[in-house]
């Protein structure tokens, strides 16, 4: 069984479902002149960065004003939101029986 996290939002994947990596960020990633684990460590950055700021939308707080805690607080809320209507929730966990 294999877990992928799909975000609610504007920006949608080649599958159709949303992301936080939009095509545009990952082909300036694929563009700059980094190694493998650069890449990746830089998608992740960038991705963090989107997610962070729908938490800051969401809590109605800057981002700067966010920190562990309240990012926390904000992955518990949106915990419960799934498990009562997946569909009210930023992420949303899907398991991919055909990996």
């Amino acid at each position: 069984m294999v877990l992928s996290v799909r975000a609610s939002g504007d920006m949608k994947s080649s599958s159709g479902g949303p992301t936080f990596l939009s095509v545009e960020e990952a082909g300036l990633v694929e563009m700059s002149a980094l190694d493998m684990h650069e890449r990746f460590l830089c998608r992740l950055t960038i991705s963090s960065l989107n997610l962070l700021r729908v938490i800051s939308e969401q809590e109605g707080k800057p981002i700067e004003e966010l920190n562990a805690g309240r990012i926390c607080d904000w992955f518990v809320k949106d915990k419960t939101k799934r498990e009562q209507d997946i569909n009210s929730a930023t992420l949303k966990w899907e398991t991919k029986s055909e990996w």
